[in-house]
């Protein structure tokens, strides 16, 4: 019997392997960067930058998880 945990990861990595996939042909088909016409540097810097957060964020929450599967109390502990 196939456990709801093992089909939640399954699907969670699917989707990470399809995102990051998107992502990379998405950079790999992109046009030649233009000069930005942008009033501030934050636009010029920031406004082409959607892969580097997305995976910034990846990297967080991969983080986070970790941190949280290593303070989830164990099951074999024994009693007694």
């Amino acid at each position: 019997m196939i456990s709801a945990k093992t089909v939640a990861a399954g699907i969670v990595s699917v989707l990470l392997v399809v995102l990051l996939a998107s992502l990379l042909l998405k950079a790999a088909f992109q046009a030649p960067a233009d000069v930005p016409e942008a009033k501030s540097p934050g636009g010029a810097l920031w406004g082409t930058r959607d892969f580097e957060t997305i995976l910034q964020g990846l990297l967080i929450l991969g983080g986070v998880f970790a941190i949280l599967m290593l303070l989830r109390p164990s099951r074999k502990e024994v009693r007694g």
